[in-house]
């Protein structure tokens, strides 16, 4: 209980400060009161809570400026399907985009660049993620959280390890089926969380295969290229042959695996901490429960972007303002998301309420994005297919494998 309160305490402090920070100005020049509107936003889902508080917090402070919310939860590829439709048919004002998907949109004109207030505020691998290129001072898309993955290690009668465990050191090491990750899709929704555990543990041996701009080599010869993504997931593919890894699904298949087995590892996003506290089973005692940084995780994390051509456009920016500010980002970081704001990492009360605070920020700022690219779909079917083959039919990889990638980024 005593988390519990410190947390209500905290949350009461921020939103006081942001209920100030939210306020809009209802009249108009001569008086004329500013008309009623509801900006429609469309998102994936948030089991944090996180959102729905904020937006409750913004629509007490701004009555005339209601939020509709229309949530879309089939996973990050189908839910792109869904925002493209909804922005290429004026369906919304507002997209909260998972951050691989900002060049597409950008590209087929269906966002419009806005300016952010104190964006040096912004972690550096976030900012730049969605910075327009000939034009720093404007983004396609405010960051609302980041993400990165996080090694989660049980520590059975609390206290640290002498030496912080890496993710390739356990892979060497784990027997028993003793670390989990999202390592085995079962459906097309659970696709690209495979995608990012394939590309951490390749990071993990050889952390040149992708650049801070998530770029991955052109020019090299296809073979040379080839061996490098061979060595890097050869250990991989061995330690599922002699099943020494449990295979989650997806990220809540993961957990579940992790706190109802009592495991030593899991491969997670740092959300995932606040749900295992949550969970009040024996193998999730948060007290025993340390994050680490991965060698080089992926950077994951949504961004509001303004829809191209909304009616609404002056008061959805002021929302998105609002909902990516440094008062927001403490709440999101209150109820477990990483926030994209330094800011929100300084704060004493957050350091104290969240033991691996300052681990997540060194996690993000080492981070790789995946590639910035408007086809990073054909990327991302890419390496799921071909790697997929190599982990559990026994196919090695090939030269297409290369090919196939160079091709998505051309």
């Amino acid at each position: 209980m005593p988390d519990q309160y410190s947390r209500r305490s905290f949350l009461a402090g921020v939103l006081t400060c942001g209920t100030l920070s939210a306020g809009a100005i209802y009249l108009l020049p001569g008086g004329r009161s500013l008309p009623t509107i509801e900006l429609r936003l469309t998102t994936g889902r948030d089991p944090t809570g996180a959102r729905d508080l904020l937006i409750a917090m913004w629509e007490r402070a701004n009555p005339r400026t209601k939020v509709r919310l229309d949530i879309v939860s089939s996973g990050t590829l189908d839910e792109r399907v869904q925002m493209l439709s909804r922005a290429q048919h004026g369906q919304a004002d507002i997209v909260n985009l998972d951050v691989i998907h900002i060049p597409e949109f950008a590209r087929q004109k269906l966002i419009t660049p806005i300016p952010l207030a104190d964006s040096l505020e912004l972690l550096d691998p976030i900012r730049r993620i969605s910075q327009v290129s000939d034009d720093p001072d404007r983004f396609w898309a405010a960051p609302f959280n980041t993400d990165v993955g996080m090694l989660f290690s049980h520590r059975r009668g609390g206290g640290d390890p002498e030496q912080a465990p890496t993710l390739r050191d356990v892979l060497d090491t784990v027997t028993n089926q003793q670390f989990v990750g999202q390592l085995k899709p079962s459906a097309e929704t659970s696709n690209e969380a495979f995608v990012i555990n394939v590309l951490e543990h390749a990071l993990s041996r050889d952390g040149d295969l992708l650049d801070e701009n998530g770029a991955i080599e052109m020019d090299t010869p296809v073979n040379d290229h080839l061996e490098r993504w061979q060595q890097a997931l050869h250990p991989l593919r061995d330690a599922i042959a002699e099943q020494r890894v449990a295979l989650g699904d997806d990220e809540n298949d993961s957990m579940r695996i992790f706190a109802d087995r009592g495991l030593t590892y899991m491969r997670n996003w740092p959300v995932k901490y606040r749900e295992l506290q949550q969970l009040e089973r024996p193998g999730a005692n948060p007290n025993e429960i340390q994050l680490d940084a991965l060698p080089t995780g992926i950077l994951g994390g949504q961004s509001l972007a303004l829809v191209a051509n909304s009616p609404h456009e002056e008061r959805a920016r002021e929302f998105i303002a609002f909902m990516t500010g440094e008062p927001a980002q403490k709440v999101l970081a209150a109820h477990g998301l990483a926030p994209t704001r330094r800011g929100a990492y300084g704060d004493a009360n957050l350091r104290a309420l969240i033991p691996h605070l300052g681990k997540l920020r060194g996690a993000v700022g080492a981070a790789r994005p995946r590639p910035i690219h408007t086809n990073y779909v054909a990327f991302s079917k890419a390496v799921r297919d071909h790697v997929y083959q190599l982990l559990y039919e026994k196919r090695e990889l090939q030269p297409e494998f290369v090919t196939d990638l160079r091709a998505a980024l051309a």
